[in-house]
This record gives C-alpha cells, sequence and structure tokens, in this order.
C-alpha cells in the first residue's frame, strides 16, 4: 500500500532529529542508522511557497518521489518553506534528518550551493539549477522545447489572433518556457501568413492564485483567447479566469491537466521531472549515485505535450499533423528552439 507523505514543520523536523539520535542510541547493537540494512532511506523534499497541490512543477516532482517511495519502500515527506529566508534553516535540518534530500526549484540553488558542501555523507537531488559537488545531482530541462509546442498549438488554434502568458517569476526556467513559446507563435503565424500577438505578463510569485486570476482577466480584456501559464500555484487562479471566460482556452503547464476542464485545456505540456527525480533515487538505491548536471529534453523523452485526448476535435487536420511533425522533430533533436529573449530575434520558424 502507497503510504502518504507527511508535512512537517520546523518543530516537528527538530522533534524527529532528537528522538532519531535517541533511538540509534537504544539500538546501539545496530550501529549507525545508515548501515542498518533493514532501514529505509529516509527522503525530505522541500518545496517552496507553491507546496503540494500546485497542479504543476511541485505536484509533478512529487509524484516521481512517490513512485520511488512505493518501489523502494522509502520513508518520504515533505516540508513546506514559506518563504526564501526558510530555505537554508529548511535544508540545514532536512540534511540532518535525512538521507537524501530532494529540493524543487530554481530559487533554491543559492541556499543549497551553501548547505550542501557541509553534510558530505547526505545525497541532494535537484531539480532546476546547477549544483557542484559529489553529493549532489541536479536536472534542467529545455522548457523552451514544450513551450514552443504550446504556442504552435497556441497560435494554430487561436480566433483572435492574440495570444497570452501569465508566468510566475522571471528566473531562467521559465524565460525559457516564454521564449519558445513566443517562437512557437511565430512559427504558427509563418504558416498562417498572419500576424499573431503574444501578451506576456508576470505575476512576481508562484503562489498568488488570485493575483494570477486578475491577469488573466485582463488579457481577456484584452482579446486574448489562448493562455498559457508557467506560473506554479498563481496558475491556479490562470485556470479559474479561463473557466469562467466564454471562448477562452487555457495551455497548462508540467503536468496533463487536459481533463481539468475537458476541450477548453487545449493541451498541457509535460516536463517528465518525476522521472528524473524517480531515477535519482533509483540510483541510490541501487548503489550508483550519479552526482553532476544534466540537461533534459524532446530527446530524452523529457519535454513533451499531451495528445490533446479533449480538444483535437476543435482543430483541423492539417493543424494535427504540424504539431505532431514538430514534437517529433524536437524529438528527434532537429529543431533549436531559444531558451533565451535577446535570442528569439535569431529564431527561423521551421516549415512545417
Amino acid at each position: 500500500m502507497k503510504t502518504q507523505g507527511r508535512k512537517f514543520s520546523f518543530s516537528t523536523l527538530l522533534f524527529a532529529t532528537v528522538s532519531l539520535f535517541i533511538c540509534a542510541a537504544i539500538l546501539a547493537p545496530c550501529g549507525a542508522v545508515s548501515s542498518c540494512a533493514a532501514a529505509p532511506l529516509e527522503v525530505l523534499v522541500l518545496t517552496d511557497a507553491a507546496g503540494l497541490g500546485d497542479k504543476g512543477f511541485n505536484d509533478v516532482c512529487w509524484q516521481g518521489v512517490q513512485r520511488a517511495q512505493k518501489d523502494f519502500d522509502l520513508n518520504a515527506r515533505f516540508l513546506q518553506s514559506r518563504e526564501q529566508a526558510d530555505y537554508a534553516p529548511n535544508m540545514t535540518l532536512a540534511a540532518k534528518r535525512a538521507d537524501v534530500v530532494v529540493t524543487l526549484g530554481y530559487l533554491f540553488v543559492d541556499a543549497l550551493k551553501k548547505v550542501a558542501p557541509r553534510f558530505p555523507d547526505t545525497r541532494f537531488i535537484h531539480i532546476e539549477g546547477v549544483i557542484e559537488g559529489d553529493n549532489a545531482a541536479c536536472f534542467d530541462f529545455k522548457s523552451q522545447e514544450g513551450g514552443f509546442l504550446a504556442g504552435l498549438t497556441a497560435g494554430l488554434f487561436t480566433q483572435a489572433r492574440k495570444v497570452g502568458v501569465v508566468s510566475g517569476m522571471d528566473i531562467p526556467p521559465v524565460e525559457a518556457y516564454v521564449t519558445g513559446f513566443r517562437a512557437g507563435v511565430e512559427t504558427a503565424a509563418e504558416v498562417r501568413g498572419e500576424d499573431i500577438r503574444a501578451i506576456v505578463v508576470s505575476a512576481g510569485s508562484f503562489n498568488d492564485p488570485v493575483k494570477g486570476k486578475s491577469l488573466a482577466q485582463s488579457l481577456i480584456g484584452q482579446g486574448v483567447d489562448v493562455i498559457f501559464r508557467a506560473a506554479g500555484n498563481t496558475g491556479v487562479g490562470v485556470l479559474e479566469a479561463v473557466k469562467q471566460a466564454q471562448g477562452v482556452y487555457l495551455v497548462a503547464e508540467d503536468l496533463d491537466q487536459d481533463a481539468a476542464l475537458p476541450g477548453k485545456i487545449l493541451t498541457s505540456t509535460l516536463k517528465r521531472m518525476d522521472v528524473a527525480v524517480y531515477d535519482a533515487l533509483k540510483d541510490i538505491v541501487h548503489g550508483s549515485f550519479q552526482p553532476g548536471h544534466r540537461w533534459l529534453g524532446a530527446s530524452d523523452g523529457a519535454m513533451d505535450i499531451t495528445d490533446m485526448e479533449h480538444s483535437r476535435s476543435l482543430f483541423d487536420v492539417e493543424d494535427l499533423k504540424r504539431i505532431d511533425e514538430a514534437r517529433n522533430l524536437l524529438k528527434q533533436g532537429k529543431l533549436e528552439i531559444p531558451a533565451r529573449t535577446k535570442d528569439l530575434e535569431d529564431f527561423q520558424p521551421p516549415e512545417l
């Protein structure tokens, strides 16, 4: 039976740490806790303020942890940080308590660079950002490829010839998503022989659904009929705005959310962070931990979009073929999509 993860506060973690050392003393014949063959690995997952339930980034990663927990009999829990000032203290407590610490998101990078070297016997798995050290495995994703497919889909679909993006914070992974989206819209405009306007707005937070809804409503007021979100928990508000608006559609991010609003969500980008986390935990369990940094994209099976089960009937057959062709070209490594805004002006839309 799958064990549900539990959320820990500072006091809970501190109590658990003290209790662990007491138990270790009582069970002295077994030696160090990590040396007990029967003791499962302790895994602690650190999220930012958005926490679990964001229907995207954090939930995707947690799915990978849950699958590893079931397959390898791990003890997995999560700790949600309320603000960036909590990152380093939470990480320090987690490193003292756990065998493996999993950190989710680019915003953890600075704190992780300071904390990880202090705990060489703890394994760190990090998503989005580069961390050096023999005890850290980190993974970045070519979000621009998912963004490209999102933009192509939105651009081929829009009747208003005006699409929008609601982003969370202006950090490199989000910039890559947005830049790829704009490249996809440019490609759709080339196919259609029409100008398509892309309006990008940022909430400045991954945890502000109220602002996400307000920004989405503002885009709708400007005539946008398709919105791509790359906003974490802020995107929950975007979904609500689209749900309430007639003739407006959504492209979701990171996780298959098509069934949340069947037909109104055109597609969802798929960023397989769950697989990266799962594989890294599997390596640790099997004694083959691989530190270092890896880039993962469509050619690795790590970036894609859904098969659009609920929305295919809304598209022309030729446009569906173009979307599938773009997916295949990315999987074959034959498309180079810019990840930075400054490189967008040099982008040449492919022929589809």
